[in-house]
């Protein structure tokens, strides 16, 4: 009963920690892509192209 309980444990800590390193991974790859600078632009330009 004590190894399964112990199992359990470290599933969820193992879990855990794969959600914590995939979160910091989703906020360097926000940082370091440089996509959203040119939809910016395009979005800045839009209006300019209507007048």
């Amino acid at each position: 009963m004590k190894k399964i309980l112990l199992i359990i444990i470290i599933l969820f800590s193992v879990g855990s920690i794969g959600g914590v390193f995939l979160a910091g991974l989703n906020m360097y790859t926000r940082s370091t892509t440089p996509v959203e600078q040119p939809q910016q632009t395009q979005q800045e330009n839009a209006p300019t192209g209507q007048q």
